[in-house]
């Protein structure tokens, strides 16, 4: 299981990935994205957005098996980890059974965040307009928000 107790997210980063979703929205696409970076102690350190190469529709997205095999092995070249799997919903987030059932993200304690209405939400409100899930016990479980800013800290 990964033991992260706290995870600092640039503010660039969060501002790349929401500007990235709002091109997908502009089309009435959904997207998708994953949060890498660095692992130090107890704290992860996101470095970069990565958007995969994938395939949209209105309610859904697909990243092939061979691109999955290529995020792993630019993550080991890299020496980063993936901490967070990101993508968006038309209209209100949540974890669909599809989202429980095709996850990128497989590893214990990893988190899966679902951004509504396109990525056109407050960028202020940092995660608050979002959903977060985390695999504990082979389940995505809904994180309650005070989780949620106790785990994430914004930072410049």
């Amino acid at each position: 299981m990964i033991k992260i107790d706290l995870i600092l997210l640039p503010f660039t980063i969060l501002e790349e990935t929401l500007k990235e979703f709002k091109e997908y929205g502009k089309e009435d696409l959904e997207a998708f994205a994953i949060w890498v970076g660095i692992e130090e102690n107890n704290t992860f350190i996101i470095k970069k957005v990565w958007i995969p190469t994938q395939y949209n529709t209105i309610l859904s997205y697909y990243v092939s098996d061979i691109d999955v095999h290529t995020i792993n092995v630019d993550l080991n070249k890299k020496n980063y980890s993936a901490i967070a799997q990101l993508h968006t919903h038309p209209g209100d987030a949540f974890h669909s059974c599809v989202d429980n059932s095709y996850s990128i993200l497989t590893l214990p304690g990893s988190l899966s965040i679902v951004v509504p209405d396109f990525g056109n939400i407050p960028i202020r409100g940092g995660l608050n307009d979002m959903v977060v899930y985390r695999l504990l016990d082979n389940e995505w479980k809904l994180q309650s928000k005070s989780k949620v800013n106790k785990i994430f800290k914004i930072t410049n």
